[in-house]
C-alpha cells in the first residue's frame, strides 16, 4: 500500500469539498450495510455504485484550478482511492462466496478494514483528521 500522509495535505477548496463529502457518506452507508447485512449480493451492488459514484463525481474531477502540489496530492490520493475501490470489490466477491462462518468473518474485517481506509482519506481531503 503506498503511503499518503494524510495529516500533511492542505485542506481542499470549498468547491472541490462536496463531491468528497458525498463519497465519505456513501463509504459510511456501506460500512452499516456491511455490518447488518448477510445479503452480500446487496453489497456487491452497494460497492458498484460507490465504485460508479466515485468515477463519474471525482475521478474526472479537473483538478488545473488547485496549486500544483495540492493537485499531486489529490491526484495520488484518488489513484489510491481507486485502487481501494477495486480491491473492495474483490472483498465483496470473496465474501459472496465465502461459505464457513469463520471466512466470512474474515472477509468482513478485510472490507470494514478497507471502508475505514477510505473514510481516512476522506477526512485527510476535507481538512479532518
Amino acid at each position: 500500500m503506498v503511503e499518503i500522509p494524510i495529516d500533511q495535505l492542505e485542506m481542499l477548496p470549498p468547491e472541490y469539498q462536496q463531491p468528497y463529502q458525498q463519497l465519505k457518506q456513501r463509504v459510511e452507508d456501506l460500512q452499516e450495510t456491511l455490518i447488518r447485512s448477510t445479503d452480500f449480493s446487496t453489497l456487491k451492488i452497494a460497492i458498484a455504485a460507490l465504485q460508479t459514484f466515485f468515477q463519474t463525481e471525482i475521478w474526472n474531477l479537473s483538478l488545473q484550478n488547485l496549486d500544483p502540489n495540492l493537485e499531486h496530492q489529490v491526484q495520488s490520493i484518488n489513484v489510491e482511492i481507486d485502487k481501494q475501490l477495486r480491491l473492495l470489490n474483490m472483498d465483496g466477491l470473496f465474501l459472496q462466496a465465502a461459505r464457513q462462518e469463520n471466512t466470512v468473518k474474515q472477509r468482513k474485517q478485510q472490507a470494514s478494514d478497507r471502508l475505514l481506509l477510505l473514510i481516512q482519506y476522506c477526512n485527510g481531503l476535507l481538512g479532518r483528521q
